[in-house]
């Protein structure tokens, strides 16, 4: 009779129809514009990168080829995939280009590792408008080096793939969907052609979709999958474990033993290499409370009973299964169990006890961390030597050659998952709020891996992480900064004391209402007067001494006339520079709220608004009543430009997004010099404008296609800083686009732009050798009326040429940066030094010059730097 029922089952379950194509993921038609855009731009601006690296950022994927210890991978959850050939000293990242670059699983083929199967667009939930969907699978056969889209264009979200031990062309891969919508095309797929062609083998409804895939390494033929009913919520009655006896083909459910309902929440696989009828679930059961939500079943007759390993609360996720449950198995001993939740558990009795794994760790880059960082995303075990281990989490890459004793902690990798920046405008230092990854402080000075990063943290939690959101600086006292973690905690910091104070508002003790913040909730210090905040939730409040007291100004803002825009809490919150007291407020439904007397009156103008995520709203600084506003529909699967203008300070709304890749608008930024000139921040990168928005063009060049979380100004340099989430932060100089946009250069003719004053690096007194940590690039920017070859020279006071380079120029802007080396040497002496030549202090001419044109002639002025240590000393 059970064998009946299972059979019934499998046949509801089972489907053979070849798949060829879906349909395709709007962000493929949005790359194709991103890509046009980037080659036509004529702004061939450098974004320089400025790190940081040493908070790293949340690694979801881990692989290391056995074969070769020193070739390692990490997938970050929306930086792209990285590799490394040299035990982890130097990265690069190898699926760029791509019309996706959020990480959902990377596999190495057990038979061949120079076969690696990648699934795009992030598996982890998370309702914070960055979660990046994906375009489908990828496959190289060359271990990275270029890589071919082979199909499961709608999965959006991949969360796990299995490759055949044997057969590199048997591949299983765990299809989550969209997140936040239905669709049809999840579960789980099955090809035996290396992804020419696939077939949905398990398939429950259209908010079922597939979280994991085991295949026994000693019996192919079996594998173990898992369903989670991942929406609308994160539990559902169709989570579950499933059983295949065919390689794949069929599918029957697993019942027995394990917890069933609309209860059960994300379900984690693994299975003895030597034994294929006995695999590990690990349950987020929500019956449970919620810190005793995790449950680890065993079962030792293929999938047929299962029973819970451990007799007491298995306390590894508080609440939040949706982040981890992930299990794996030693492939030595299938009594040794790892779980990944907040920490890392671990057992040597087939779970029914458990330990923790913490250990000693080693950073590449030296920092205020100390521990193993919480939030395990992937763990892996080499199958020959299971001492040798790798994990991922929310800190970064780590590995470890004594099963977790110690580790070496890889945060030498630039992948800092920013949510939101500011810059303190008396020095030029940047703060930054991370995914996880705490608050971090530095220079804008351009990164230089082969060295320590300069970059420090401004707080971190006991566990050596916690998510920073958004900080502020003081414009009176710049030793007093602000920070925020989730949820609208904020704090107030006194550098001079070295003291913290709670900041985080309350609604009075006899109000009826809730409070509630977004994740990520803002708060600001006014522009005109530095004493005075302003943090909003569902409810908006004042502050005139710091964050000290604070009183409420709104009604509840979540509230919207339009039952659409019903809302939960803020997302954006800004006070107009113009006008003091004019302040405008966007929630994450789309409804948008004015007042014009410092919040006694309230006016919500939301028509002609989508119903998304505010994030961004920028009041113009040259006419009282405009206003620029970004939203995001990420956290609701759509992926379309949404970007607006107001000339009535939010009246009446027109939209400025065409010409922009049709793909998310995270930012937008008024330049403070020039009306017309504005930045705008998408899921690829940056845009300019010069006429308000009427059209636009790509800006820059090596930035990584990354979303942008947030765009700010450093005033005295006109720098444009940029807040990736995902690949860190970068810098590109406005004063070349200012002077365009101002009408001050012929565009009609060459133009060789005015050259910042140029520093040669420090040279040490002991050996007079450069110091490399002081080397600056000087920027020579030049304007071209067409493509073609030209030189740019060094000529001192007798016209005689000290250097040289020819560059093929293209249409527009032109950036080359120097690094002041006239020559470079090289000797057979076993004591020769003296590799590089720099130009001496002084000023010269830089000279550019083209065929049939004449030359065009700027001074450069040549001066040594300062020694970085000359403080310490």
């Amino acid at each position: 009779m059970r064998q009946a029922i299972l059979l019934f089952f499998s046949t509801i379950i089972h489907f053979n129809t070849a798949f060829t194509q879906q349909p395709l993921s709007p962000l493929e038609a949005s790359f194709r514009q991103y890509q046009a855009m980037k080659a036509a731009s004529v702004y061939k601006f450098d974004w320089i990168p400025l790190g940081p690296t040493l908070n790293s950022a949340r690694a979801d994927v881990v692989q290391v080829d056995a074969t070769r210890p020193g070739t390692m991978y990490v997938g970050f959850g929306s930086g792209s995939l990285w590799k490394t050939t040299n035990h982890g000293q130097s990265w690069n990242p190898i699926f760029e280009d791509q019309a996706s670059f959020g990480i959902g699983d990377v596999e190495l083929a057990p038979s061949n590792p120079d076969i690696i199967y990648l699934g795009t667009g992030e598996n982890l939930k998370k309702p914070r408008n960055f979660t990046l969907p994906g375009t489908g699978m990828y496959r190289s056969t060359d271990a990275g080096k270029t890589w071919q889209h082979i199909g499961l264009e709608d999965s959006w979200a991949i969360a796990e793939i299995a490759i055949h031990p044997k057969d590199p062309n048997i591949v299983l891969v765990a299809v989550l969907g969209h997140l936040w919508s239905k669709n049809k095309n999840r579960g789980l797929y099955r090809s035996i052609n290396g992804g020419k062609s696939w077939q949905q083998v398990l398939y429950k409804d259209e908010m079922t979709g597939a979280n994991d895939i085991v295949i026994a390494p000693s019996n192919p033929q079996i594998m173990y999958a898992s369903l989670w009913e991942v929406y609308p919520g994160i539990s559902g009655k169709n989570s579950g474990v499933y059983r295949s006896v065919d390689g794949g083909k069929s599918w029957s459910p697993c019942i027995k033993g394990l917890p069933t309902g609309r209860l059960v929440g994300r379900i984690g696989l693994t299975v003895s290499y030597t034994n294929p009828s006995k695999a590990y679930a690990l349950v987020d059961n929500l019956n449970n409370a919620r810190d005793e939500a995790a449950e680890l079943y065993k079962t030792t007759d293929g999938g047929l009973t299962w029973r819970k390993t451990h007799a007491g609360p298995f306390k590894i996720f508080p609440g939040i299964g949706w982040y981890f449950t992930d299990v794996y198995v030693n492939p030595k001993n299938d009594e040794d169990v790892f779980c990944l939740g907040v920490r890392l558990a671990h057992s040597t009795d087939g779970g029914k006890n458990f330990t923790f794994i913490g250990g000693k760790v080693t950073r590449m880059t030296p920092s205020l961390a100390q521990g193993l960082h919480l939030d395990q995303c992937e763990l892996w075990i080499n199958p020959h030597n299971p001492q040798h281990i790798a994990v991922g989490n929310d800190g970064g890459f780590y590995l470890s050659y004594d099963q977790g004793l110690s580790w070496m902690h890889y945060n030498n990798i630039p992948t800092g998952e920013f949510y939101d920046i500011t810059i303190d405008q008396s020095n030029f230092t940047i703060y930054g709020g991370t995914q996880d990854d705490a608050t971090v402080y530095g220079p804008a000075k351009e990164i230089n891996l082969n060295f320590p990063d300069p970059w420090k943290y401004l707080w971190i939690d006991p566990w050596d992480g916690g998510d920073g959101c958004v900080s502020q600086v003081d414009p009176d006292d710049h030793k007093i900064v602000y920070y925020s973690m989730q949820h609208g905690y904020a704090v107030r910091l006194d550098l001079h004391a070295d003291t913290t104070f709670v900041i985080q508002p309350e609604l009075p003790k006899d109000s009826p209402d809730t409070l509630r913040f977004n994740y990520i909730t803002p708060y600001f210090i006014s522009p005109h007067q530095g004493q005075t905040l302003y943090h909003g939730g569902n409810f908006i409040f004042k502050s005139q001494n710091r964050g000290t007291t604070w009183k409420v100004i709104s009604p509840n803002l979540a509230l919207s006339a339009n039952s659409a825009k019903k809302s939960f809490a803020l997302g954006a919150l800004v006070e107009s520079k113009l006008t003091k007291g004019w302040l405008y407020a966007g929630t994450d439904k789309g409804a948008f709220w004015v007042s014009k007397n410092d919040g006694i009156n309230w006016i919500e103008h939301s028509a002609g608004l989508a119903n998304h995520y505010i994030r961004s709203i920028c009041p113009s600084r040259f006419a009282v009543e405009r206003v620029y506003l970004a939203m995001t529909g990420i956290n609701s699967d759509d992926l379309h430009s949404y970007l607006y203008v107001s000339e009535d300070a939010g009246a009446s709304w027109k939209s400025i997004a065409a010409g922009l890749p049709d793909e998310p608008v995270n930012v937008i930024l008024e330049d403070p010099t020039q009306e017309n000139l504005l930045y705008a921040g998408g899921l690829r990168g940056v845009y300019v404008s010069l006429d308000r928005g009427i059209s636009w063009s790509y800006l820059g060049q090596q930035l990584p296609a990354s979303a942008v979380a947030d765009l700010e100004i450093h005033e005295a340099s006109m720098e444009l800083v940029v807040a990736t989430h995902g690949r860190g932060i970068y810098k590109l100089n406005l004063r070349p686009i200012q002077a365009m946009a101002a009408g001050k250069i012929p565009l009609d003719q060459d133009h060789l732009f005015e050259i910042p004053v140029a520093k040669r690096p420090w040279f040490n007194s002991s050996g007079g050798e450069p110091d490399y940590r002081t080397l600056e690039r000087t920027p020579i920017t030049f304007w071209l009326t067409a493509p073609k070859p030209v030189t740019l020279s060094i000529r001192n006071a007798d016209q005689k040429i000290l250097w040289k380079t020819t560059l093929n120029g293209q249409r527009g802007f032109n950036q080359f940066r120097w690094d002041l080396v006239t020559s470079r040497h090289s000797s057979d002496y076993p004591y020769f030094v003296h590799y590089e030549r720099f130009l001496a202090a002084g000023v010269y001419q830089m000279v550019l010059s083209s065929a049939g044109n004449n030359d065009r002639v700027r001074p450069l002025n040549v001066v040594d730097s300062v020694s970085p240590y000359a403080k310490e000393r």
